[in-house]
Protein backbone atom coordinates (compact mmCIF):
# COMPACT_ATOMS: atom_id res chain seq x y z
CA UNK A 1 0.00 0.00 0.00
CA UNK A 2 1.40 3.15 -1.13
CA UNK A 3 0.53 6.69 0.01
CA UNK A 4 0.09 9.84 -2.16
CA UNK A 5 2.53 12.38 -0.82
CA UNK A 6 1.34 15.06 -3.25
CA UNK A 7 -1.81 15.83 -1.26
CA UNK A 8 -1.76 17.84 1.86
CA UNK A 9 -3.46 16.90 4.95
CA UNK A 10 -7.19 17.26 4.81
CA UNK A 11 -8.44 20.63 6.09
CA UNK A 12 -10.03 21.01 9.39
CA UNK A 13 -13.49 22.52 9.45
CA UNK A 14 -14.67 24.76 12.22
CA UNK A 15 -18.19 25.99 12.73
CA UNK A 16 -19.09 29.70 12.70
CA UNK A 17 -21.55 30.44 15.38
CA UNK A 18 -22.90 33.49 13.47
CA UNK A 19 -24.00 32.08 10.12
CA UNK A 20 -23.58 28.33 10.14
CA UNK A 21 -20.72 28.27 7.60
CA UNK A 22 -17.15 27.56 8.27
CA UNK A 23 -14.61 30.31 7.91
CA UNK A 24 -12.78 28.69 5.01
CA UNK A 25 -16.04 28.31 3.19
CA UNK A 26 -16.88 32.06 3.69
CA UNK A 27 -13.46 33.02 2.47
CA UNK A 28 -13.86 30.77 -0.52
CA UNK A 29 -17.14 32.31 -1.47
CA UNK A 30 -15.70 35.83 -1.14
CA UNK A 31 -12.86 34.89 -3.47
CA UNK A 32 -15.31 33.52 -5.92
CA UNK A 33 -17.42 36.69 -5.89
CA UNK A 34 -14.39 38.86 -6.67
CA UNK A 35 -14.19 40.60 -3.37
CA UNK A 36 -10.56 40.36 -2.71
CA UNK A 37 -10.22 43.31 -0.30
CA UNK A 38 -12.33 43.97 2.73
CA UNK A 39 -14.63 47.07 2.58
CA UNK A 40 -13.05 50.46 3.66
CA UNK A 41 -14.32 52.57 6.57
CA UNK A 42 -15.73 55.97 5.28
CA UNK A 43 -13.76 59.12 6.25
CA UNK A 44 -15.56 62.58 6.36
CA UNK A 45 -13.65 65.46 4.72
CA UNK A 46 -15.83 68.35 6.02
CA UNK A 47 -15.89 69.93 9.55
CA UNK A 48 -18.48 68.97 12.10
CA UNK A 49 -21.91 70.67 12.19
CA UNK A 50 -21.07 72.87 15.24
CA UNK A 51 -18.05 74.44 13.58
CA UNK A 52 -20.07 75.05 10.42
CA UNK A 53 -22.78 76.87 12.42
CA UNK A 54 -20.17 79.03 14.16
CA UNK A 55 -18.62 79.96 10.84
CA UNK A 56 -22.01 80.88 9.37
CA UNK A 57 -22.80 83.01 12.46
CA UNK A 58 -19.55 84.96 12.11
CA UNK A 59 -20.23 85.45 8.43
CA UNK A 60 -23.68 86.90 9.13
CA UNK A 61 -22.28 89.23 11.79
CA UNK A 62 -19.53 90.42 9.45
CA UNK A 63 -22.09 91.25 6.77
CA UNK A 64 -24.23 93.24 9.27
CA UNK A 65 -21.22 95.19 10.55
CA UNK A 66 -20.25 96.00 6.97
CA UNK A 67 -23.70 97.45 6.29
CA UNK A 68 -23.60 99.49 9.53
CA UNK A 69 -20.16 100.91 8.72
CA UNK A 70 -21.28 101.74 5.20
CA UNK A 71 -24.35 103.55 6.54
CA UNK A 72 -22.23 105.52 9.03
CA UNK A 73 -19.82 106.55 6.27
CA UNK A 74 -22.73 107.67 4.09
CA UNK A 75 -24.15 109.77 6.95
CA UNK A 76 -20.72 111.35 7.58
CA UNK A 77 -20.29 112.23 3.92
CA UNK A 78 -23.84 113.62 3.79
CA UNK A 79 -23.16 115.80 6.84
CA UNK A 80 -19.91 117.08 5.35
CA UNK A 81 -21.64 117.88 2.09
CA UNK A 82 -24.47 119.72 3.86
CA UNK A 83 -21.98 121.72 5.91
CA UNK A 84 -20.03 122.70 2.82
CA UNK A 85 -23.27 123.78 1.12
CA UNK A 86 -24.27 125.94 4.11
CA UNK A 87 -20.82 127.57 4.23
CA UNK A 88 -20.98 128.33 0.52
CA UNK A 89 -24.48 129.76 0.92
CA UNK A 90 -23.38 132.01 3.82
CA UNK A 91 -20.40 133.27 1.83
CA UNK A 92 -22.68 134.14 -1.08
CA UNK A 93 -25.10 135.96 1.26
CA UNK A 94 -22.27 137.93 2.89
CA UNK A 95 -20.92 138.99 -0.50
CA UNK A 96 -24.40 140.13 -1.55
CA UNK A 97 -24.85 142.16 1.65
CA UNK A 98 -21.43 143.76 1.22
CA UNK A 99 -22.38 144.83 -2.30
CA UNK A 100 -25.74 146.24 -1.16
CA UNK A 101 -24.47 148.13 1.92
CA UNK A 102 -23.06 151.20 0.07
CA UNK A 103 -26.35 151.73 -1.75
CA UNK A 104 -28.35 151.41 1.47
CA UNK A 105 -26.02 153.78 3.33
CA UNK A 106 -26.39 156.35 0.55
CA UNK A 107 -30.18 156.00 0.63
CA UNK A 108 -30.48 156.53 4.40
CA UNK A 109 -27.85 159.25 4.68
CA UNK A 110 -29.36 162.59 5.67
CA UNK A 111 -29.72 164.90 2.73
CA UNK A 112 -29.00 168.61 2.92
CA UNK A 113 -32.24 170.58 2.87
CA UNK A 114 -31.84 173.53 0.59
CA UNK A 115 -35.25 175.05 1.10
CA UNK A 116 -38.89 174.43 1.70
CA UNK A 117 -41.12 172.87 -0.90
CA UNK A 118 -43.39 175.23 -2.84
CA UNK A 119 -46.47 173.70 -1.22
CA UNK A 120 -44.95 174.28 2.24
CA UNK A 121 -44.10 177.85 1.34
CA UNK A 122 -47.62 178.54 0.13
CA UNK A 123 -49.08 176.99 3.26
CA UNK A 124 -46.75 179.05 5.45
CA UNK A 125 -47.61 182.22 3.55
CA UNK A 126 -51.29 181.50 3.99
CA UNK A 127 -50.97 181.10 7.77
CA UNK A 128 -51.97 184.22 9.68
CA UNK A 129 -49.25 185.37 12.07
CA UNK A 130 -47.92 188.54 13.69
CA UNK A 131 -45.06 189.57 15.98
CA UNK A 132 -44.55 193.10 17.31
CA UNK A 133 -42.08 194.53 19.85
CA UNK A 134 -42.14 197.25 22.50
CA UNK A 135 -41.79 200.94 21.76
CA UNK A 136 -41.07 204.13 23.74
CA UNK A 137 -44.41 205.78 23.10
CA UNK A 138 -46.31 204.58 26.18
CA UNK A 139 -48.95 206.16 28.35
CA UNK A 140 -48.14 207.08 31.94
CA UNK A 141 -51.40 205.65 33.24
CA UNK A 142 -52.35 201.97 33.26
CA UNK A 143 -53.84 200.84 30.03
CA UNK A 144 -53.22 199.33 26.65
CA UNK A 145 -49.62 199.10 25.45
CA UNK A 146 -48.49 200.30 22.06
CA UNK A 147 -46.12 198.29 19.86
CA UNK A 148 -43.63 198.71 17.05
CA UNK A 149 -45.00 196.97 13.95
CA UNK A 150 -42.89 198.40 11.12
CA UNK A 151 -39.21 198.43 12.22
CA UNK A 152 -37.01 195.69 13.59
CA UNK A 153 -37.76 191.98 13.84
CA UNK A 154 -41.50 192.35 13.33
CA UNK A 155 -44.09 191.08 10.84
CA UNK A 156 -47.83 191.00 10.31
CA UNK A 157 -48.95 188.31 7.85
CA UNK A 158 -52.71 188.34 7.42
CA UNK A 159 -53.08 190.21 10.72
CA UNK A 160 -53.93 193.89 11.02
CA UNK A 161 -52.17 196.12 13.58
CA UNK A 162 -53.72 199.35 14.79
CA UNK A 163 -53.27 201.46 17.94
CA UNK A 164 -51.76 198.63 20.04
CA UNK A 165 -54.15 195.90 18.88
CA UNK A 166 -53.91 192.91 16.52
CA UNK A 167 -57.02 192.03 14.53
CA UNK A 168 -57.73 188.43 13.44
CA UNK A 169 -58.80 188.08 9.80
CA UNK A 170 -60.26 184.54 9.97
CA UNK A 171 -61.72 182.20 12.56
CA UNK A 172 -59.48 179.43 13.86
CA UNK A 173 -57.20 178.10 16.59
CA UNK A 174 -54.35 180.49 17.46
CA UNK A 175 -51.35 180.49 19.73
CA UNK A 176 -51.22 183.84 21.54
CA UNK A 177 -48.21 185.05 23.55
CA UNK A 178 -46.89 188.20 25.29
CA UNK A 179 -43.90 189.08 27.43
CA UNK A 180 -43.02 192.23 29.38
CA UNK A 181 -40.10 193.17 31.60
CA UNK A 182 -40.27 195.70 34.45
CA UNK A 183 -37.20 197.60 35.58
CA UNK A 184 -36.75 200.36 38.28
CA UNK A 185 -34.40 201.72 40.93
CA UNK A 186 -36.93 202.24 43.71
CA UNK A 187 -40.03 200.36 44.79
CA UNK A 188 -42.20 199.62 47.77
CA UNK A 189 -42.82 196.14 49.21
CA UNK A 190 -46.54 196.71 48.75
CA UNK A 191 -46.23 197.45 45.03
CA UNK A 192 -47.84 194.98 42.63
CA UNK A 193 -47.53 194.47 38.90
CA UNK A 194 -50.24 193.26 36.55
CA UNK A 195 -49.86 191.89 33.03
CA UNK A 196 -52.89 190.76 31.00
CA UNK A 197 -54.06 189.95 27.47
CA UNK A 198 -57.68 190.54 26.53
CA UNK A 199 -59.83 190.16 23.42
CA UNK A 200 -62.31 192.77 22.16
CA UNK A 201 -65.27 190.99 20.58
CA UNK A 202 -68.55 192.61 19.61
CA UNK A 203 -67.71 195.72 21.65
CA UNK A 204 -66.95 193.77 24.87
CA UNK A 205 -63.57 193.13 26.52
CA UNK A 206 -62.75 189.61 27.73
CA UNK A 207 -59.53 188.77 29.60
CA UNK A 208 -57.96 185.56 28.26
CA UNK A 209 -54.61 185.62 30.19
CA UNK A 210 -53.35 187.44 33.28
CA UNK A 211 -50.31 187.53 35.58
CA UNK A 212 -50.09 189.30 38.96
CA UNK A 213 -46.83 189.84 40.88
CA UNK A 214 -46.27 191.05 44.46
CA UNK A 215 -43.23 191.30 46.73
CA UNK A 216 -40.82 191.47 43.85
CA UNK A 217 -38.46 193.97 45.58
CA UNK A 218 -37.12 194.89 49.02
CA UNK A 219 -37.43 198.40 50.57
CA UNK A 220 -34.16 200.27 50.92
CA UNK A 221 -32.40 198.23 48.27
CA UNK A 222 -29.79 200.25 46.41
CA UNK A 223 -29.53 197.96 43.39
CA UNK A 224 -31.79 198.08 40.35
CA UNK A 225 -34.53 195.47 40.52
CA UNK A 226 -36.00 193.65 37.56
CA UNK A 227 -38.85 191.19 37.05
CA UNK A 228 -40.55 189.74 33.99
CA UNK A 229 -43.90 188.23 33.08
CA UNK A 230 -44.69 185.81 30.25
CA UNK A 231 -48.14 184.74 29.08
CA UNK A 232 -49.06 182.22 26.36
CA UNK A 233 -51.96 179.91 25.52
CA UNK A 234 -54.07 178.43 22.74
CA UNK A 235 -57.17 180.45 21.95
CA UNK A 236 -60.06 179.90 19.58
CA UNK A 237 -60.51 183.31 17.97
CA UNK A 238 -63.17 184.55 15.62
CA UNK A 239 -62.89 186.75 12.59
CA UNK A 240 -62.58 190.48 13.44
CA UNK A 241 -61.49 189.83 17.05
CA UNK A 242 -59.01 192.37 18.47
CA UNK A 243 -56.24 191.43 20.91
CA UNK A 244 -54.58 193.86 23.32
CA UNK A 245 -52.04 193.86 26.17
CA UNK A 246 -52.49 195.83 29.39
CA UNK A 247 -49.97 196.45 32.20
CA UNK A 248 -50.32 198.24 35.52
CA UNK A 249 -47.11 200.31 35.26
CA UNK A 250 -46.24 201.16 31.64
CA UNK A 251 -43.43 203.52 32.66
CA UNK A 252 -41.55 200.72 34.40
CA UNK A 253 -41.15 198.71 31.19
CA UNK A 254 -37.57 197.92 30.21
CA UNK A 255 -36.06 200.11 27.51
CA UNK A 256 -34.71 197.04 25.77
CA UNK A 257 -37.66 196.66 23.44
CA UNK A 258 -36.75 193.12 22.38
CA UNK A 259 -37.61 192.04 25.95
CA UNK A 260 -41.17 193.22 25.42
CA UNK A 261 -43.16 191.57 22.63
CA UNK A 262 -46.61 190.47 21.62
CA UNK A 263 -47.83 188.13 18.86
CA UNK A 264 -49.95 185.26 17.64
CA UNK A 265 -50.03 182.67 14.82
CA UNK A 266 -52.72 180.45 13.47
CA UNK A 267 -52.42 176.70 14.05
CA UNK A 268 -55.62 175.37 12.50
Amino acid sequence: MSSNLGHSSPPLYTMDSGGGHTQPDRYYHQQMLGQGNPPLVPCWTFPPARAEMKRRRWGTMSTGMTWVLTLILLLVFAALGLGAYQILRLQTEVERLIQEMPAQIDSIAPQKQVGMLPAELNELNQKSAAHVIGCADQSKSPGTLKWEATHGEVFTNGIKYSNGGLQVNETGLYFVYSRVEFLARTCKPTDSLTHMVFVLRNGRNQTIMEDHKEGFCMSGAKQVWMTGSHLSSLQHLKQSDWLFVNVSHPLLLSKNWNYNYFGLFKIH
